[in-house]
């Protein structure tokens, strides 16, 4: 966001080469003119439009190359041809950022050979940011402050204008409004030898509305970037080899242009991969030849440094393959060098996810964040995200902007080089478990608690269920106040929500375990009597058995004896003396006597009145045991006290909340009361009352004054007062 200026007049231009002949993911810059290639047609349109008009409004799709053209193409050819004539042009180019007006007057404020250059720079940058404050009234000071004529024109580019609209969204739109005001104010009125050049994203044309004069302004000075002809892509893939000694086949840059598929994407793709295999498979071994030859009729150079040739390009994966495998290995790297065991192993991944999202129409956008930001939502040390944003910005890489080595300082904005990285790298962009979509689900949970916590202020039983306590107090351990911000904020309302949700959740886990305790002793008192009677049962036909075996054994033994007596005399008359025929019977046995108890009759009136609770979800139980206190508390109106025994969670639930009553003489006038008061402490849902006196009016299994709230599954309980 600094200024540029170009040399001296009369001295010729440097023609150094940049370090390699393609740049990467990353946009061309001016100093690279030299290797930018296949856009001359649309250079000159652009130009011929600012020379006439003054004011030039360049857009296309993100990737589509309007920050190239205009950095390393428009402006370079501007300086160029001026300085044969002895014109010097001057060049601001600005992003809108976080701060759209000081971005503004800091590069103003850089300008060479302004008057007072002699003061301080920040007593400058202030003096240019007050004259902004007028909108379109600051241009003729403008003009003045920078003394721009036709021998010293100025040309301001305002790169990616689009960023405007975001600051809007965020901060308001008071710089927005000012700037758009000076811009259009530039448009109808240009001072001579001022000149201006926006670029954006076609999709944010129809934002230019929401400000006055600006929709207008756009129309009338708008270029959409048209696509580059296949002839246009083979010079921009092949030419810039050539200034190094080198030589890109023609089979292979026709498997690069289709592998790109003609998307959005294509230039930055097509770049970054001749990159990558400029940097896997060149050798420097050879020499250079003296003077390289050029194609002559098709004819490929017999003397090249380096050649890439189609088996150079294996194309598993395509281009996006190309860059996401390249992503993970600078990932891999900067975790290997960068973080230590201290640091959160997904340091990487939650800052790639800050510097990314989702926009309103679907569409996965840059988010640019300042260091200091960054430091505040990974919560990593500052040594240690230096290291990771190093790894992803150093030359040869580009992922990540401000490109190269120069320090950063606290307040530098960093940003991803191109959205062909969020749309590539299979990490940020798988459609289940890519880090987009998991940082939007994140902010919709949080959106979520802002709710439930709005709900709890109102409510304090508006509490999580134990479950989902659980679960979200384990998810908030990745997440800080910082991040939050992202999202609404409400850090500590979130926090005082989750902490009465777990008091709440150790309550119902005690009273649990008190039921588990209580139901264990019941069956223990239950089930030791009827083992008492097994044992007792068991001794007892234990013993018929062992008598009716001694008994068994007795008549064998009269038996044997009868046996002896009969073979000694031959012969059985009679029984021997002393001996009785002995018949066995079975043991009788008592039948089981009915016990009738007798028990008094009472009056229906005698009979507390009874709530049965049914509720559909685990969610509703606390909020139910509120009404249930609150019932009991209040009774009926002709003094009828009211017992609520309990709360039942049932699979089968009514599709709409209602008060059921079983007996007609009970629903007509009790009912209708106890229907009333419910409602009165119900803010929702409200019941209705369904008489099922029809059913079971005649039934004796259902006690008198007997009734049952059953809620709907869904159905958000809230009381209007505890």
């Amino acid at each position: 966001m600094s200024g540029r200026t170009t040399e001296p007049a009369g001295t010729p231009f440097g023609t150094d080469r940049p370090p390699r002949p393609y740049p990467g993911l990353r946009p061309f810059e001016g100093h690279e003119w030299l290797i930018f290639f296949g856009r001359e047609r649309m250079v000159d349109a652009v130009v011929n439009r600012l020379i006439h008009n003054r004011f030039v409004v360049v857009h296309g799709d993100s990737g589509c190359g309007k920050s190239s053209l205009i950095r390393a193409g428009v402006l370079p050819w501007l300086e160029q041809d001026s300085a044969r004539g002895g014109a010097v042009w001057h060049v601001g180019i600005m992003l809108p950022g976080h701060a759209p007006l000081w971005n503004l007057a800091k590069v103003l404020a850089a300008t060479p050979d302004i008057p007072n250059s002699g003061d301080d720079f920040e007593e400058r940058v202030v003096a240019i940011r007050r004259m902004l404050n007028f909108g379109a009234g600051a241009v003729a000071d403008l003009a003045e402050f920078l003394e721009a004529d036709a021998d010293r024109p100025f040309c301001l580019l305002v790169d990616q204008f689009e960023e405007l609209f975001e600051h809007a969204r965020r901060h308001g739109d008071e710089q927005a409004r000012l700037l758009a005001d000076l811009l259009v104010g530039l448009a109808q009125n240009p001072p001579t030898g001022f000149y201006t050049v926006l670029t954006m994203r076609s999709e944010f044309l129809g934002a230019c509305a929401r400000y006055r004069g600006l929709a207008e302004t756009v129309n009338a000075n708008q270029y959409l970037l048209p696509r580059m002809e296949h002839a246009d892509l083979l010079r921009a893939i092949r030419e810039p080899a050539k200034l190094y000694s080198g030589w890109v086949s023609r089979e292979l840059a026709n498997r690069l242009i289709a592998d790109s598929g003609g998307d959005q994407d294509q230039l930055p793709l097509i770049q970054h991969g001749l990159m990558r295999l400029h940097q896997r498979f060149v050798s420097t071994d050879r020499p250079a030849p003296a003077d390289p030859q050029p194609e002559l009729d098709g004819a490929e150079s017999t003397s090249p440094r380096w050649r890439l040739e189609s088996e150079h390009y294996q194309g598993k994966h395509g281009l996006n393959g190309l860059l996401s495998d390249h992503a993970d290995e600078v990932m891999a790297v900067a975790q290997e060098t960068c973080i230590r065991g201290g640091d959160s192993p997904r340091l990487i991944e939650d800052l790639f996810r800050a510097l990314t999202e989702i926009n309103a129409d679907g569409h996965a956008i840059r988010r640019p964040c300042s260091l200091s930001e960054l430091l505040a939502v990974t919560g990593a040390t500052e040594g240690t995200l230096r290291c990771v944003l190093e790894a992803f910005r150093k030359d040869g890489v580009s992922f990540l902007r401000p490109y190269g080595e120069a320090p950063l300082e606290a307040q530098d904005r960093m940003d991803i080089s191109h959205e062909a990285l969020i749309r590539c790298w299979q990490r940020i962009a798988d459609p289940e478990k890519g880090w987009l979509i998991r940082e939007f689900r994140s902010g919709l949970i949080w959106r979520a608690l802002l709710v439930q916590a709005d709900s709890f202020e109102r409510d304090r039983a508006n509490v999580l269920g134990p479950g989902t306590t659980e679960e979200r107090a384990a998810w908030l351990e990745r997440r800080n106040p910082a991040w939050a911000q992202r999202y609404g904020g409400g850090w500590e309302r979130v926090q005082k929500l989750l902490a009465a949700s777990m008091r709440e959740s150790k309550r119902i886990q005690a009273v649990e375990r008190s039921r588990r305790r209580l139901q264990n002793v019941t069956a223990a008192l239950i089930i030791l009597p009827v083992i008492m009677g097994l044992l007792g049962w068991g001794w007892w036909q234990q013993s018929q058995v062992q008598q009716a075996s001694s008994e068994a054994e007795g008549f064998q033994r009269e038996l044997a004896r009868e046996r002896l007596w009969q073979g000694e005399s031959g012969t059985r008359p009679y029984p021997p003396p002393g001996h009785e025929e002995r018949i066995l019977l079975p043991r009788d046995t008592a039948p089981d006597q009915a016990i009738a108890l007798e028990v008094p009759a009472q009056a229906a009136e005698d009979f507390p009145l009874r709530v049965f609770v049914h509720i559909a979800e685990d969610a509703q139980r606390v909020p139910a045991q509120g009404l249930e206190r609150q019932l009991e508390e209040r009774g009926l109106k002709d003094g009828s006290r009211i017992q609520a025994p309990g709360i039942e969670l049932v699979n089968a639930a009514p599709r709409r909340s209602e008060l059921r009553c079983f007996r007609a003489e009970e629903c007509g006038n009790e009912g209708d009361q106890l229907l009333a008061i419910t409602n009165e402490i119900l803010a929702e849902p409200q019941l209705r009352l369904n008489d099922l006196s029809r059913r079971y009016g005649d039934s004796t299994a259902i006690r008198p004054r007997h009734f049952e709230i059953w809620f709907a599954a869904g159905d958000a309980i809230q009381l209007r007062s505890e």
